[in-house]
């Protein structure tokens, strides 16, 4: 018997199969946006699908990636492509490297799950297909543009807000990680459309009354390019509106001499004709009459160093640091380290991983470089470098130290923030700085034990890169060279005894000399007298950083760590170097142990016996050496007048 549904039935099951209908169309979408790559230039080169972070191959292989996203939907000659890798010297097999490449390319992408062949052959060489992929570099240029239609709709608020958005998917520098000179070009221009945007987006915020929240960025803008006039001319602008016509005065005349120091020009009339209006007060620069339109911004600060790229090793630091930004309380961190061990750059590194997450910005200060007064200035100068970082004016600083901490505590209580001390010497420098909120966190880096946070912050004492890690830092450097000569490379790594600083100068000196090979370099750090004289290029200067530790040491302690440079070893016990150095054992043990605490010797880990036993870095021996040398041979040249002139009274008695 055949049953005719009800009328009502037959709408009721319509109803379900439209309902079934959407439901699939929005599984549909929903797959589809998942089923896409996110892909990042603006900073290192960034991949990512699912959520996940791809990573990708060898410095060949992000270099192929690096041009094809530079290049979306167009095609990419294969020739282009080799001039980017081998900086136009291909080898003969150039083109057969580049199809390895961009086969393992998909291959990785296929790894994580990707289904579709994003990379295309398309003669003459290959073609990124955009479709719907996220490109951040086409992100932010979609962006620019709609804030661009906004300004000429006169819907500033709106622009502003675009342009904001726009600069905040910048992570560095673009393609920071990246060994290419085609590449390096293209990221240049790209960092010269970023500062082009930023000049429309501070010009908007100028146009809003914003001027004070602007000098703090202006100002640190302005110390990065100084050859900028407009971001200059803004910066004196926002100044002058702010009452600090003295502040925007100084400005124009540093800026007009750096102008003739290092290009001989007086500065252009956008400079000059601004520098003219605020001495006469013309009103066409006077703050605009109209409201603003929204509340102002809270200061983020965000102004430290760029991230050191690439950066290899440190994964159980990097770990036991990500405890910091999760942490329910106040909480430090203190790195130690000898000098070029890589404190301030696995600080940086750190904060540029998780400045996201400190949602109250990241203030940073290098003590060692703004503090060098008494204890009382050099903490009254790092509380007030931070408040100009968090928006107060220099008139409003205020002089008294307490007053000023107290300003500084109630700014920073309810922020979740990031405070970065960089190069410390004392306790006294930083006391008044720890953050006060219950979810700031800050990282110290110094080369000294700081025994008032030993016990009470996360302590992390660097040692040297492994062999691994620092040959891969040279092949991340050096690129194809390294991967030709593997054995002298790791010779390389070992007579920079691993030390981040010295492999990073090292790789920089055969960078530059592209006519060296890698052997011909360790044949000169092969010989110890010379050696440091190899870790030198432009102002990266090894013996320079280590002259800067050795001169914050005592007399006596300066003194006992030249008598240790004449030791024939790197590893010795307390009583060989009290036989062999003629010294009393118990003032050489205060004197050496010093030397431990400052990281300019280790002591040994070992059964409990009365012969203590130390090592030397090995460039640390070989510097304390050469000062001992250095030393030796300027008593000789002092002593010499005195015994010719002796030798000359003993002649004229003979005569006589």
């Amino acid at each position: 018997m055949n049953v005719v549904p009800s009328r009502a039935l037959q709408g009721g099951l319509r109803w379900a199969r439209q309902q079934l209908l959407v439901l699939g169309r929005e599984q549909q979408e929903e797959d589809f946006m998942t089923d896409r790559l996110k892909f990042g230039l603006l900073g290192p080169l960034h991949l990512e699908f699912a959520e996940r972070r791809i990573s990708i191959g060898g410095p060949r292989q992000r270099i192929v990636l690096a041009m094809l996203l530079l290049n979306a939907d167009r095609v990419v000659s294969i020739d282009r492509i080799s001039e980017a890798i081998w900086n136009g010297h291909p080898p003969a097999t150039a083109r057969t490297q580049v199809a390895i490449c961009v086969a393992e390319l998909r291959k990785t992408f296929r790894s994580f799950g990707f289904r579709d062949d994003v990379l295309l052959t398309s003669s003459p060489g290959y073609l990124l297909r955009r479709t719907e992929h996220e490109i951040d570099l086409l992100s932010f240029r979609s962006k620019v543009a709609e804030a661009r239609a906004l300004t000429d709709r006169r819907e500033i608020v709106q622009a502003t807000e675009r342009y904001d958005e726009a600069l905040a998917l910048w992570r560095g520098r673009a393609l920071c990680d990246i060994t290419s000179a085609v590449v390096e070009l293209e990221a240049e221009r790209l960092e010269e459309q970023k500062l082009a945007v930023q000049e429309e987006r501070t010009a908007l915020h100028l146009q809003l009354g914003r001027h004070r929240e602007l000098i703090s960025e202006l100002t640190a803008l302005v110390e990065e390019k100084p050859l900028r006039e407009q971001t200059r001319a803004q910066l004196m602008l926002a100044q002058y509106r702010a009452g600090r016509r003295a502040e925007a005065m100084r400005t124009f005349r540093e800026g007009r001499q750096y102008f003739i120091d290092e290009i001989g020009l007086e500065p252009g009339p956008v400079l000059q004709e601004l520098h003219e209006a605020i001495l006469n007060d013309d009103p066409a620069i006077q703050e605009p009459a109209q409201p603003r339109q929204i509340a102002p911004p809270v200061t983020r600060p965000n102004t430290f160093p760029a991230d050191v790229v690439p950066f290899r090793g440190r994964d159980a630091e990097l770990t036991a640091l990500d405890g910091l930004a999760d942490a329910p309380g106040p909480s430090a961190a203190l790195i130690t380290g000898c000098t070029g061990i890589g404190k301030s750059a696995l600080a940086v590194h750190w904060a540029h991983r998780k400045a996201e997450e400190f949602t109250g910005g990241v203030l940073y200060a290098n003590l060692h470089a703004c503090c060098r007064g008494p204890q009382e200035s050099d903490a009254r100068d790092a509380v007030h470098q931070f408040l100009r970082q968090l928006g107060v004016a220099a008139a409003d600083l205020p002089a008294d130290l307490d007053a000023a901490t107290a300003l500084y505590q109630d700014l920073m209580r309810d922020r979740k923030a990031l405070v970065l001390l960089d190069n410390v010497a004392t306790y006294q420098q930083i006391s008044h700085v720890l953050p006060p909120g219950p979810r700031s966190a800050a990282i110290i880096t110094s080369q000294n034990q700081i025994s008032e946070l030993v016990g009470n912050a996360l302590w992390l004492r660097l040692r040297p890169v492994s062999e691994q890690e620092a040959v891969d830092l040279l092949v991340s450097l050096i690129g194809s060279r390294a991967e030709a000569e593997p054995r002298a490379t790791a010779e390389l790594a070992e007579l920079c005894t691993r030390l981040p600083a010295a492999l990073r100068i090292a790789a920089t000196k055969l960078i530059a000399k592209p006519h060296w090979t890698i052997q011909r370099l360790v044949n000169r750090l092969a010989e110890p007298r010379t050696r440091l004289d190899y870790f030198e290029h432009g102002e990266q200067r090894l013996r320079s950083r280590l002259q800067a530790s050795y001169q914050r040491l005592s007399p006596e302690v300066a003194r006992m760590f030249r008598l240790l440079g004449r030791l024939n070893t790197t590893e010795f016990g307390l009583h060989d170097a009290c036989t062999l150095l003629r010294l009393d054992p118990n003032e050489a043990e205060r004197l050496i142990e010093n030397l431990v605490d400052v990281h300019l010797l280790d002591g040994v880990p070992g059964p409990d016996t009365e012969d203590v036993r130390y090592r030397f870095q090995p460039l640390l021996r070989t510097f304390a050496a050469e000062l001992d040398h250095n030393e030796v041979r300027a008593a000789e040249t002092a002593r010499a007048p005195r015994l010719v002139g002796r030798s000359a009274k003993a002649e004229l008695r003979f005569a006589t």
